[in-house]
């Protein structure tokens, strides 16, 4: 795996809901956030712009989110969050395969000596139906 490390400054002005994550079971919690913002969004009028977007702010607890128009998130949580340096992978392929990228990504920054501080965000781009062909941009903030 290839990693870039970079420097230059990211930001992700989310809106979404967040929750604990029981048994490591990251996949199945982040469809179930999905769901919950979904319906709070069909319920409260906010219109996404952005794209899905993944938080994992630790092993315990996670976000999912989009960037939304205007300011008001009505009932959605508000996760401003900027990147300073992070390591980034962009991964081509199925979902399924994207906890291989994290293990890869954490390998490959700990042979380069570098240490996370976290958060790590995951960006969904356009879904197509071919799995083959899914793009995920995965972020890890490191020091």
């Amino acid at each position: 795996m290839n990693i870039e490390i970079r420097e230059v400054q990211v930001e992700f002005d989310l809106y979404g809901v967040s929750g604990s994550v029981p048994n490591f079971d990251f996949a199945s919690t982040g469809r179930g956030l999905m769901d919950e913002m979904g319906k709070r969004i069909g319920n409260g009028g906010v219109k996404p712009t952005g794209a899905m977007c993944w938080v994992y702010d630790s092993f315990e607890r996670m976000f999912v989110g989009t960037e939304i128009e205007g300011e008001n998130g009505g009932n959605l949580e508000h996760k401003p969050i900027l990147l300073n340096r992070y390591g980034f992978y962009k991964h081509v392929g199925p979902y399924e395969k994207l906890g291989d990228v994290h293990r890869g990504m954490e390998a490959e920054l700990s042979a380069r000596g570098l240490k996370e501080i976290g958060p790590r965000v995951e960006k969904y781009g356009e879904w197509v139906e071919d799995a083959t062909k899914l793009v995920t941009e995965v972020y890890i903030a490191i020091e």
